[in-house]
């Protein structure tokens, strides 16, 4: 059977999803958007018992055993949904590795429910996206946050509020398409590792180190007035929300916004965009353009002159979250 997932783009209160950072800053909340840069696969249970065999593209299966489960995602999801193993996964496209796009998070929430799928086994999509950030959690050996599973579990707009006992999800009532006339996902062909850069924050956040405290409410609240403008169709104030939540960013850490990565965004909004700002934990990879729908070609030029190896990769919202379909 198929699966196709989406990833996603983070508009404001990123990193406030890894836990207990959302504890430590009341009235949390991460805004993200669900893009059509998707994760497809193809799923079966045809391998022998014990066994998982993976390929990409036209590439030759490789072998995965069990011993592989605490190093290789995809080892780790298929024995953790299916322990006697016996799956077979091929997949098709995923985000580029270091896109900041939430990839590898889109991919096991594509491959757990696939595998459900094919055994006739449901799993409410709390506890699947528990088991995801788990999973990858000892897979990269860092703290993994639950903004990227919520998006590929959901699609669409949304907010999600971190709250004492768990996560509350809201889809946000605004139109995809009039957030999607304004928003551009431009891959910057610069490299990230997310899971450093957070790490980083988490520690100085539980040293109670006051600069990341600071940065880190600011960018709470820049979330939470993001949330409030996209509610109101509000384009000039959800540019300065993303921008406020940027500018509170780079006061993470210096790797949040390397001179090249500056350089880039400075080209984006010299051309005209209201706000950029990197997905994810930022460092490279991705950034989101909060633009005029006018502007968007204007900018997606200005942005390819300055990262050649870039590319526009997303312009719309992806209004429907993982499916499984049947057939091959």
């Amino acid at each position: 059977m198929r699966v196709e997932c989406p990833c996603r783009a983070d508009l404001a209160g990123g990193t406030l999803d890894i836990w207990p950072l959302g504890m430590l800053h009341p009235s949390s909340v991460t805004v993200n958007a669900a893009i059509p840069v998707m994760v497809r696969m193809e799923v079966d249970l045809g391998a022998p018992d014990g066994e998982v065999w993976h390929a990409t593209g036209n590439a030759d299966w490789v072998r995965l055993d069990e011993s592989m489960a605490t190093t290789d995602l995809s080892a780790a999801v298929a024995f953790a949904v299916r322990p006697t193993g016996g799956v077979r996964v091929r997949v098709h496209s995923q985000a580029s590795l270091g896109s900041g796009l939430g990839g590898s998070s889109a991919y096991a929430v594509a491959l757990a429910r696939g595998i459900l799928t094919a055994l006739g086994k449901e799993m409410s999509d709390e506890r699947l996206v528990l088991l995801a950030r788990d999973l990858e959690a000892r897979v990269l050996t860092v703290p993994t946050g639950l903004q990227d599973h919520w998006a590929a579990v959901f699609g669409g707009v949304l907010a999600i509020h971190h709250e004492p006992g768990g996560e509350r999800i809201e889809r946000l009532q605004v139109e995809p398409e009039w957030v999607g006339e304004r928003l551009t996902i431009f891959d910057t062909g610069i490299s990230h590792h997310s899971g450093m850069v957070n790490w980083q924050v988490i520690r100085r956040r539980l040293d109670r180190d006051v600069d990341t405290t600071v940065a880190l409410e600011s960018i709470a609240e820049a979330a939470r007035r993001c949330r409030i403008e996209l509610l109101a169709g509000n384009e000039d104030g959800v540019g300065k929300a993303i921008a406020a939540e940027w500018n509170a960013r780079k006061r993470l850490a210096p790797e949040v916004c390397p001179p090249e990565l500056e350089a880039i965004i400075g080209a984006g909004l010299a051309a005209g965009a209201a706000a950029i700002k990197a997905c994810g934990a930022g460092g490279g990879g991705s950034v989101l353009v909060w633009h005029p729908s006018a502007a968007r070609r204007a900018i997606a030029s200005a942005l390819a002159t300055a990262a050649p190896d870039g590319e526009v990769v997303a312009t719309d919202i992806a209004k429907v979250g993982c499916r499984v379909l049947a057939g091959v």
